[in-house]
């Protein structure tokens, strides 16, 4: 009978850490392929382009100018997918008059590098991005800016901490801290549950990329971004990053920040809202950011959110989707 027992517990501890190590190398080693579901791109043909890190790791992207650009609005994709999730959100922004780039970060899509940091070196992958927008002669003067998603909003937002010629950031669902979107978000990222393999896999994943989930963080660099503007769009619904980093952020960052949420959406506005008001909302707040002496100030639509932004650490609210009252609020700081 100890034997039997012996052996079970054995190949538990062996699946076990099976299990951490596969879910550690997924994480940190993207689908090259992955795709969006039913993706149809829309005809934006953009010219591919090559660029370095500062590693000297190679980073494809594509361009493409506008001819008479409002500014050039560099977009960021999120953890293990790709630039193709931003491709149909590029061509609604090259519609409305702006030059856009995509590109893949390290270990994603067609770029080279064989591990993603999940948000610390891809910092530097982006501050790239905005070294060959200042150098390609078909960009001419235009303003940079930078929308962004999930983890990629994160990365933007570091970058824009650093760099001074991102004018604006726009992010879309980015959890404060990588620390905080694995509180929230491991289980529903990863299938399995918190306890026990959660500290058990960061553990597994620092080591495979060499890096210390500590070290990403915005909390104590945000403010720094501030005169430039910055719009925080979150959905209290969302499975993976909580709602209360947007709040946090608000309340951390400078003048402008302004605060878009949607109580009946789940992770990432672009996945849920009608594409047509999404790009027409990102392309005001940008006109406005780029414009001189026209700031982003406070706005609220027509419905009524349930949520004050006067109280930020109030719960969000429950909904399952079907109360059409409820609408999204977008408010800069008073």
């Amino acid at each position: 009978m100890t034997r039997v027992v012996l052996i079970g517990l054995g190949l538990a501890v062996a699946a076990y850490v099976l299990i951490v190590l596969r879910t550690a190398w997924l994480i940190v080693h993207p689908n090259r392929r992955w795709r969006p579901l039913d993706w149809e791109p829309r005809p934006l043909n953009p010219a591919r382009v090559s660029f370095r890190s500062a590693d000297g790791t190679r980073l494809a992207g594509w361009i493409k100018p506008h001819d008479n650009p409002i500014a050039i609005v560099i977009l960021v994709h999120g953890l293990a997918v790709n630039h193709t999730v931003l491709a149909n959100r590029a061509y609604d922004l090259w519609q409305r008059r702006f030059s856009v780039m995509l590109f893949d970060f390290r270990a994603c899509g067609e770029s080279e590098g064989s591990t993603s940091t999940c948000g610390v070196r891809e910092v530097a992958d982006l501050s790239a991005a905005v070294d060959l927008c200042l150098c390609q002669p078909e960009f001419g003067n235009a303003p940079i800016v930078a929308l962004a998603d999930s983890l990629g909003g994160t990365v933007t937002l570091a970058a824009a901490a650093q760099r001074p010629e991102i004018k604006a950031v726009f992010s879309d669902a980015a959890p404060i801290s990588l620390s905080s979107a694995i509180d929230k978000g491991f289980s529903a990222y990863t299938g399995l549950p918190a306890l026990p393999f959660r500290r058990a896999v960061v553990w597994a994943a620092e080591r495979l990329t060499r890096e210390s989930v500590d070290d990403f963080s915005v909390e104590d660099s945000i403010a720094r971004i501030a005169p430039r503007a910055i719009c925080l769009a979150h959905g209290h619904l969302d499975p993976l990053v909580d709602v209360a980093d947007a709040h946090l952020m608000h309340q951390l960052a400078g003048e402008p920040c302004e605060l878009w949420l949607e109580p009946a959406v789940g992770h990432v506005l672009a996945s849920e809202i009608d594409p047509e008001d999404y790009a027409d909302r990102v392309a005001e707040f940008f006109k406005r950011a780029v414009s001189p002496g026209q700031a982003p100030s406070r706005r609220q639509d027509q419905r009524t959110s349930t949520q004050s932004l006067e109280h930020p650490g109030a719960p969000a609210p429950q909904s399952n989707g079907a109360d059409e009252t409820v609408s999204a609020q977008t408010s800069s700081k008073p």
